[in-house]
């Protein structure tokens, strides 16, 4: 007779956790605080990108980087915010936001719920095999079509006008019907940021570019008070952090996420395990490609019960230029974000 073989329940992080030598402790600190800086307005704009307040951004850092720590098989990669996983959760959410008026916070920490429980059915039905059929060629054009699609979702910002499309082309079409309404200043500042960021990456490409482009828009913001001359900015951003709670919807809000919640879990674990993969045959290890389906399940279970969204590896390629050999630094990194919670954000920060 066949038996039903129990699957374990590792924590590898939790093993080298105890393990922890104090000679790694100042050099972890000090790259995790610079990732922190980094990572900070990255994950504030990919809140704004999934649809949710750029606060939501920050709530996203902490839970899913701490709960990876324990379940992850792979030392460097880091998981959070991310642009694929914020597009499709606006994608997935604003329809249903359009046509029943619903809750968008509950929506997206509902969704990040539904795209953890399906990284954990994976996780139990044993699918991380799937893995070894997983095309980079598919994934980085899917992902390039995302990078398109930010892009346009972006013209309304940067020209401080409101479009109405939801395509691509109708997007840019509607843009370009409404240049005469362009808001100069807004758009000004744009281009000087788009040409601060690319200079900083071709001459400075270990330089926190976004954290430091943040800081110059909010310094002129304040400088020469172009708020009050109609530039939109994130607003006062409160201290803390979000309750602990379960998300209260109805099967009719709930149902037309599922096809969502499993097309996020696809392309977030496809993410995933191609860059724990990429990190691993560069450093001369192996990865749990099924471990990976419980670490981004129970990372987004942690992050729908705190009131974000869903997310997928993010920062990880930043985490290796800082010499990341220990998978701790994504702890100092959580802590850092926690850290930054409790501070009273400038509300001068352009959107």
């Amino acid at each position: 007779m066949l038996k039903n073989k129990a699957i374990p329940l590792r924590m590898p992080g939790l093993k080298q956790l105890l393990s922890y030598q104090r000679a790694w402790l100042r050099g972890d600190v000090l790259a995790g605080v610079t990732v922190a800086a980094y990572l900070i307005p990255q994950c504030m704009a990919y809140g704004e990108l999934a649809g949710v307040k750029p606060v939501v951004g920050l709530w996203a850092i902490i839970p899913p980087m701490v709960i990876y720590t324990l379940f992850g098989s792979s030392p460097q990669l880091s998981v959070g915010p991310e642009s694929t996983t914020a597009v499709m959760t606006a994608a997935a959410i604003a329809p249903l936001v359009a046509r029943n008026d619903a809750n968008y916070g509950i929506l997206a920490s509902l969704l990040a719920l539904m795209v953890g429980i399906v990284c954990i059915i994976g996780y139990i039905a044993r699918l991380g095999f799937l893995a070894d059929l997983l095309s980079k060629p598919i994934l980085i054009g899917y992902m390039a079509g995302v990078a398109v699609i930010m892009i346009t979702g972006q013209l309304s910002k940067i020209g401080g006008i409101k479009i109405e499309a939801n395509t691509v082309f109708g997007e840019v079409r509607e843009f370009l019907s409404k240049l005469d309404q362009i808001h100069q200043p807004t758009l000004i500042l744009a281009i000087l940021v788009l040409v601060f960021l690319f200079l900083i990456q071709n001459r400075f490409r270990n330089a926190p570019g976004p954290l430091l482009a943040v800081l110059l828009a909010t310094a002129a913001v304040a400088v020469f008070h172009l708020d009050e001359r109609g530039v939109a900015v994130v607003g006062e951003i409160p201290a803390g952090l979000p309750h602990f709670a379960l998300p209260k919807v109805s099967v009719q809000e709930l149902s037309p996420l599922v096809a969502s919640a499993i097309g996020i879990a696809i392309v977030g674990y496809s993410d995933n395990v191609l860059t724990a993969r990429a990190f691993a045959t560069r450093n001369h290890y192996k990865i749990d490609a099924n471990q990976e389906l419980l670490a981004l399940g129970t990372s987004n279970l942690g992050n729908g019960l705190m009131q974000g969204f869903p997310i997928s590896s993010s920062g990880s390629g930043l985490l290796q230029k800082m010499g990341a050999e220990h998978i701790y630094l994504t702890i100092h990194t959580a802590i850092a974000g926690f850290a930054a919670r409790h501070q009273n954000l400038s509300h001068e920060t352009p959107l």
